[in-house]
């Protein structure tokens, strides 16, 4: 099981120091066992980033909503999308799950910003 500061130092080995911006992906799964659970990791290269540096992370949106007129689906498919999906709120739709759970994580974390388009990212920093 990792802690916070293992993860910080493991951090700093690969390179990451005060002041930098860094784009994460990473699977919670491929981690391992953290206490305090995922927000841990992201904790940890926050406390190496220190509020000088940036963390940011890609979230895009929900399946969905980025699909219309793209040619990817029926027109029928379409008109139902038009009909049913609720209009797109980029500060409470959830990340597109195959991004992982590290980036809601981060994304419902104080602190974090998030800009107004369905190809959203997620700030810290």
């Amino acid at each position: 099981m990792y802690s916070t500061e293992e993860l910080a130092n493991d951090f700093h080995k690969l390179g990451v120091r005060a002041g930098d911006t860094v784009m994460l992906h990473a699977s919670v799964r491929s981690v391992g066992e953290v206490a305090g659970g995922p927000d841990a990791i992201h904790l940890a290269l926050k406390s190496v980033l220190t509020p000088e540096g940036t963390l940011m992370m890609y979230e895009s949106c929900p399946r969905f909503y980025d699909e219309v007129c793209r040619g990817n689906l029926t027109l029928e498919q379409e008109r139902q999308l038009h009909e049913k999906l609720p209009a797109f709120d980029p500060l409470t739709a959830r990340s597109d799950r195959d991004n992982g759970i590290l980036v809601e994580f981060l994304r419902t974390f104080p602190g974090s910003h998030v800009n107004h388009h369905v190809a959203r990212f997620v700030c810290w920093g």
